[in-house]
């Protein structure tokens, strides 16, 4: 992998900001406040919502394609951040564990949880290459994250394609492989049960600290 994640001690940036961008490392909080330096800021406890609005952002999570695999225990700042935030999405619609582990699961598979900008596949991109040929959206929105999961979910009025509480709405009773696999309809479908142990670590670690999010 690129790199393991610093060590989170000794954090210039407070307690509270790193619980809401879901423990991301200093070298993409760093990142982070040179994208968006407004939310560098240290706000009062009154602003938290809006400063935790502002920690998701779009563009220092977005890099160029790779075929590094996975590694749960090597994950960087941008595997960690774009984990926590597909954590923070799930719980902002009111789902749970298992719904996570479904997208996690397929963010990983799909895209090594990088949300990648160039078409990794004929013209598939984002955390879960999906393709604007098939109705997932526009070039933009299948790269915007949020979009992405949402039309991943099923929850995302710019997405035609059919998501997973629509293919899978009883998904709590599913393996959430075969979940994945309804949606996505994967020519490698085993790929995405070989990861169910590693997401539900992933939640275990991080879905305490992560705020919903809903914006």
């Amino acid at each position: 992998m690129a790199s393991a994640a610093p060590a989170r001690t000794r954090s210039p940036f407070p307690r509270r900001r790193l619980l809401a961008t879901g423990a991301l490392g200093l070298a993409a909080a760093a990142t982070l406040g040179a994208v968006a330096p407004a939310s560098a800021a240290v706000l009062d406890d009154g602003d938290l919502a809006a400063q935790e609005s502002a920690q998701w952002t779009e563009e220092f999570l977005t890099r160029p394609e790779t075929r590094e695999g996975f590694v749960l225990e090597a994950m960087d700042d941008w595997q960690v951040a774009n984990a926590t935030f597909i954590i923070a999405v799930v719980k902002g619609h009111e789902l749970g564990e298992e719904v996570a582990v479904v997208a996690l699961i397929t963010a990983i598979v799909e895209a090594w949880l990088y949300n990648y900008e160039p078409a990794v596949d004929a013209d598939s991109g984002g955390l879960f290459q999906q393709r604007p040929s098939m109705g997932w959206g526009t070039y933009d929105e299948v790269r915007h994250k949020k979009h992405a999961l949402d039309a991943f979910l099923g929850l995302g009025e710019h997405s035609q394609a059919p998501g997973l509480l629509q293919v899978v709405p009883d998904v709590a009773s599913w393996e959430p492989g075969a979940a994945a696999q309804a949606v996505q309809a994967s020519a490698h479908p085993e790929r995405y049960t070989e990861l169910v142990g590693a997401a539900r670590e992933i939640w275990d670690r991080f879905a305490d600290d992560v705020e919903p999010y809903t914006a």
